[in-house]
């Protein structure tokens, strides 16, 4: 079993620049590793990695561990595997544009990642590992944040040119911001606690939307969809638009989007109030059970519960 900590420097001190978070080292403290473990960065310049304290290291998945330093060449996703207790350090976080992190168990990181700018921030399966800062003023297209514990990640989505957003068991993280804006191609939003994310989801490319657990935060526009994920589309939980016409929108982009196979369309929550008119959406319905595996609606929209779709609405042919 591998520990990693992360120690990218707490308390900044003084404003001067040289004591910029940026400006810091970012270095990786291993309190022990088998050489299967490895941490994926990308160099936005030709730098170097070092190992010290017992710790070596390779790049990439063959080769002899070393205990000298070695050169990360820029722009390219490099993986650093480590053996041995000890630690690595590259010489300036604000070099690392992108940082992949993903199942190392148990694990110990710690460290705040203020200062690094990142484009891709993919977390992923960190055990009990402590990740804090503000991913505020990083200019982020991918944005990938499950199942890391107690992890404290903050800060605010606005102003971010995300294309990619999965949030999901953040525990008690907290992000913040409009998704409104974005050119999102894939959107999912799952148990993240605190957060609030809020905004229209409007002009985005989405090859998938799944929300779960959000109430009403979100709004429902326009979108050409293009469907790829086997997520579908899938509101969840008590995730609810707020009127009919969301609705009936979402549903007429879904029977007018492309689908490469035939995943859920799924809706678990709504009211008589948002119910879409069945006549207005019949013929998007019957185009759409041809394209997804659509099963569940609201019981609510069902006549019998005083909504106007049929009983057997999932039979619907358009005759």
């Amino acid at each position: 079993m591998s520990g990693l900590g992360l120690d990218l420097g707490l308390g900044f001190g003084s404003h001067r620049k040289v004591d910029d978070p940026g400006n810091k080292p970012a270095t990786f403290t291993v309190t022990s590793g088998d050489g299967t473990k490895y941490v994926r960065v990308q160099v936005s310049e030709t730098t170097t990695v070092t190992p010290a304290g017992g710790t070596s290291i390779r790049i990439g998945s063959s080769g002899d561990f070393v205990t000298t330093p070695l050169t990360l060449v820029a722009n390219t996703n490099q993986d650093i595997y480590f053996n041995g207790a000890g630690s690595f350090t590259i010489p300036r976080r604000k070099l690392v544009i992108y940082l992949y992190i993903s199942s190392i168990g148990s694990s110990i990181i710690t460290g705040d990642i203020t200062g690094m700018k990142l484009t891709t921030l993919y977390l992923n399966t960190l055990g009990s590992s402590i990740i804090t800062g503000d991913i505020t003023g990083m200019k982020l297209t991918y944005l990938y944040l499950r199942d890391i514990g107690s992890s404290v990640i903050t800060g605010d989505i606005t102003g971010m040119k995300l294309t990619y957003l999965l949030l999901s068991s953040l525990g008690s993280s907290v992000i913040t911001g409009d998704i409104t804006g974005m050119k999102l191609t894939s959107l999912y939003l799952y148990s993240i606690g605190s957060s609030v994310i809020e905004g229209e989801i409007t002009g985005m490319e989405l090859i998938r939307l799944y929300l779960n657990g959000m109430g009403s935060s979100l709004s429902y526009g326009t979108n050409p969809l293009n469907i790829t994920s086997t997520n579908g589309i899938q509101l969840l939980g008590n995730t609810v638009f707020t009127t009919a016409a969301e609705y009936a929108r979402l549903i007429h982009d879904a029977a007018t989007g492309t689908w490469s196979g035939a995943y859920p369309f799924i809706i678990t929550a709504g009211t008589t109030e948002n119910c879409p008119d069945w006549d207005e959406v019949k013929a998007d319905v019957a185009t759409l059970l041809t394209k997804a595996a659509w099963t569940i609606i609201p019981s609510a929209w069902l006549s019998a519960n005083g909504g106007t779709w049929p009983e057997d609405w999932d039979e619907y042919t358009g005759e």
